[in-house]
């Protein structure tokens, strides 16, 4: 994968047929075969720090410097936003 920004974290699917990565203030999934369409979505205010997927329920949790974490689903269709913390959310 190419991008402008750094990656902050990387995760694998629950299945072990995609990676998915935080690019700047986007949230990507990018499937391992060459023809399959990666999804994509802004997901922070403020660059994305942290990403973990979970393999029980297939949910998608981010943390960014917004000071929220948020969680998603695998579409990139958001379901919670957590009030902004004190501080960096830097992993979850």
């Amino acid at each position: 994968a190419q991008g402008d920004s750094s990656v902050y974290s990387l995760w694998w699917s629950p299945d072990s047929t995609s990676v998915c990565f935080t690019s700047g203030k986007e949230v990507i999934i990018k499937p391992l075969q060459p023809q399959a369409k990666q999804v994509m979505w802004k997901a922070h205010d403020a660059t994305v720090m942290a990403v973990d997927w979970n393999s029980v329920n297939n949910l998608i949790v981010t943390g960014g410097e917004d000071r929220k974490y948020k969680v998603w689903d695998s579409f990139g269709r958001n379901l919670y936003v957590s009030k902004a913390l004190e501080f960096t959310v830097t992993s979850v």
